[in-house]
């Protein structure tokens, strides 16, 4: 029977502690990949984001990056975001994550994300870029994923009791850490931590995780969906809960 917990990855904010013994925290959480802010729209460059970076690596860990953009000048937010990366001495295989920020009253946003995911992959690994947004935005059709580029999806859905979509790869599911303001999420398929969870060909089981949907359960395990309902005897309507028991077979 399955119970082990999905990978974590933090997303480190300026307002954070730039500190090692804040990294030695997040390590002592099993949380061993980060994300840094390096820029954000209207804000400039992260001036932290060197000391944040310099504490992460100290102590071994993986270390990805991200820009927060508002759409208003995406070519701008790009060429800075693209010149602090470089000069911080990110590898080829580190993840960049294009965090949308914007408005209904931004237009053409659609093309304006896809222009971004256009530019980043002239200097860098297009399946290492990452789009995310917030729950809110896509319920309130702001975005339409259907028009976007087929790429991880993040997706933050702060203190909710689950990721908001099943087209979600990691879930932020909270701002806070002890006294302190971040995102932590979950990675379900290891596309920041590469640690995604393996399937014993001999569990039958498996026990639901938080941010689990009957969508998510089916697709990590490759069964149809409505095989997964036919034998809990369930409908995709219905909710599943943490530790609840799952047949998988």
């Amino acid at each position: 029977m399955i119970s082990k917990s999905y990978p974590q990855i933090a997303f480190c904010l300026a307002i954070t502690p730039a500190q090692e013994n804040y990294y030695s925290s997040l390590k002592k959480m099993d949380i061993t990949t980060v994300s840094i802010c390096l820029y954000i729209s209207q804000m400039g460059r992260q001036k932290h984001a060197t000391s944040h970076v310099n504490a992460a690596r100290s102590l071994g860990m993986t270390t990805h990056a991200y820009m927060i953009t508002d759409l208003n000048d995406p070519i701008n937010d790009c060429l800075q975001f693209s010149t602090r990366f470089l000069e911080l001495g990110y590898s080829k295989n580190s993840k960049i994550t294009v965090f949308v920020n914007g408005s209904q009253y931004i237009k053409d946003s659609q093309k304006k994300i896809t222009d971004i995911l256009n530019f980043i992959s002239k200097f860098h690994k297009r399946e290492n870029i990452d789009l995310a947004f917030f729950n809110d935005d896509l319920n309130n059709k702001i975005y339409n994923l259907d028009l976007l580029p087929e790429v991880n999806l993040t997706l933050a859905n702060v203190n909710a009791n689950t990721p908001g979509s099943n087209k979600v790869g990691t879930w932020i599911y909270t701002m806070d850490c002890g006294e302190n303001s971040q995102f932590l999420a979950y990675d379900f398929y290891g596309y920041y931590t590469d640690e995604s969870y393996q399937l014993s060909l001999i569990d039958t089981e498996y026990i639901v995780q938080q941010g689990d949907s009957w969508y998510s359960i089916a697709r990590r395990h490759d069964i149809p969906l409505i095989k997964l309902l036919k034998m809990n005897e369930t409908s995709s309507e219905s909710r599943v809960y943490e530790g609840q028991v799952v047949k998988i077979a």
